[in-house]
C-alpha cells in the first residue's frame, strides 16, 4: 500500500475530529524545535527535527468532568550519519502523523508512522498505521483505566509463500493511571512512567518502553531513570515548571529501508544531566556504551562518547 493509500485511510477519521469542532475557535498551536547530536568514537548522528501539535479543549480535566478534547500532531526527526557502508544511506527520515478525540468516556485514536531513508516510501515494510478505539471504566480522584483494541497496518514478518505478506494484526489500548502523594503510575502501552515523591522538590521518576515487534534483544528495551530537584514546590504561582535532574538511560533510533531487508538501528546508554525549564529542555552527558545494526546478524559497538540535546516548544 502506497502512502497516497495511508493518508486517504485516514481521511475520514481526521476530518470526523476537525468538523467536529469547526464552530469553536480556541485551537492551541504548540511548535516543537528539537536538536540532538551525538559523537562517539566510531560515528557521528545529527538529529534535527521538530513537529507542530494542535490542541483543542481541556486535556487535564479534574475527574469530576467529562473529557471533550481533541489532538491533532504530526513530528519530523531526520539522522544524518556520518560513517556508513557505501550501500547504506547517510540520511534517514522519521515522520509521526497522530490524531486522538476524547468524548467522556470515548477515545479514539488515529496513527501513521514512516520510519526510513525515503519518507512514505516502500510499503507496508517502511510504515505503521493503526486506528482504534477505547472506553474509560474506572474514572476516579485518584485512579483511572481506557481500555481498546487498535488494528494496525504493517509488514509484521507473516510472509506467505506467494511472497505476499499478512498486513493487518490488533494490538491492545492500555491507557492506566494511578495518583497519590508517594508515587504516580502511568501506562500508555507499551510505555510505563513512574514517579516517586511526585508532590516533593526531590523526586524520582523512571521510563521503560518496549515495543515487541521491533525486539530484537534486550538493548532495544529503552529506558530513563532521573533523579529531579524542582525549583518550586507545588503550592508556586505558576506550578512545578523547572528544575535540574541527574540520570541514566538508553536511548537510540531504529529504521527500516526502503530496500526490502535492509534496516539500521544503534543504541547507547549514558549518564546524564538535564535542565528542564518548560519551554526550554537541554540534556548533555557522557556514553559508556554503544552498538549499531546492519541487519540482525550484523552488529559493531561504536564506542564510548558524549551527547547533548535540546528541545523547544511553545504554545499559542
Amino acid at each position: 500500500m502506497g502512502s497516497k493509500n495511508i493518508i486517504l485511510a485516514f481521511l475520514p477519521f481526521i476530518l470526523f475530529g476537525v468538523l467536529s469542532f469547526a464552530e469553536e475557535r480556541d485551537i492551541r498551536v504548540v511548535p516543537i524545535l528539537n536538536y540532538e547530536f551525538v559523537s562517539v568514537e566510531q560515528q557521528k548522528y545529527h538529529l534535527p527535527g521538530g513537529g507542530l501539535i494542535l490542541l483543542k479543549g481541556d486535556h487535564s480535566p479534574s475527574w469530576e468532568e467529562e473529557p471533550d478534547n481533541l489532538m491533532i500532531g504530526a513530528i519530523y526527526k531526520s539522522a544524518i550519519i556520518s560513517e556508513i557502508p557505501q550501500d547504506y544511506p547517510n540520511v534517514f527520515h522519521y515522520i509521526d502523523l497522530i490524531v486522538e478525540r476524547k468524548k467522556n468516556r470515548h477515545f479514539f485514536q488515529g496513527l501513521a508512522s514512516s520510519y526510513s531513508d525515503k519518507p512514505f516510501y516502500g510499503g507496508l515494510h517502511t510504515t505503521y498505521s493503526q486506528i482504534g478505539y477505547g472506553y474509560e471504566l474506572i474514572r476516579r480522584e485518584n485512579i483511572n483505566l481506557t481500555l481498546g483494541l487498535a488494528l494496525g497496518l504493517s509488514d509484521y514478518g507473516f510472509d506467505f509463500p506467494n511472497g505476499g505478506t499478512w498486513p493487518l494484526l490488533p494490538s491492545p489500548i492500555i491507557n492506566f493511571d494511578i495518583y497519590s502523594n508517594i508515587i504516580n503510575i502511568g501506562f500508555i502501552w507499551p510505555e510505563l512512567k513512574i514517579t516517586l515523591a511526585p508532590e516533593s522538590r526531590i523526586r524520582m521518576t523512571g521510563t521503560v518502553k518496549l515495543e515487541f515487534y521491533k525486539f530484537n534483544d534486550i538493548h532495544d528495551m529503552q529506558f530513563d531513570s532521573i533523579l529531579w530537584y524542582r525549583f518550586f514546590d507545588k503550592d508556586f504561582a505558576y506550578g512545578d515548571f523547572a528544575g535540574l535532574g541527574l540520570g541514566i538511560k538508553n536511548s537510540g533510533l531504529d529504521f527500516t529501508l526502503s530496500d526490502k531487508g535492509k534496516f539500521y538501528d544503534m543504541h547507547y546508554y549514558s549518564v546524564f544531566g538535564i535542565l528542564d525549564a518548560s519551554l526550554l529542555t537541554i540534556s548533555g552527558g557522557y556514553i559508556f556504551y554503544s552498538r549499531e545494526y546492519y541487519g540482525i546478524n550484523n552488529s559493531k559497538p561504536t564506542g564510548k562518547g558524549w551527547f547533548i540535546s535540546a528541545q523547544v516548544l511553545w504554545q499559542f
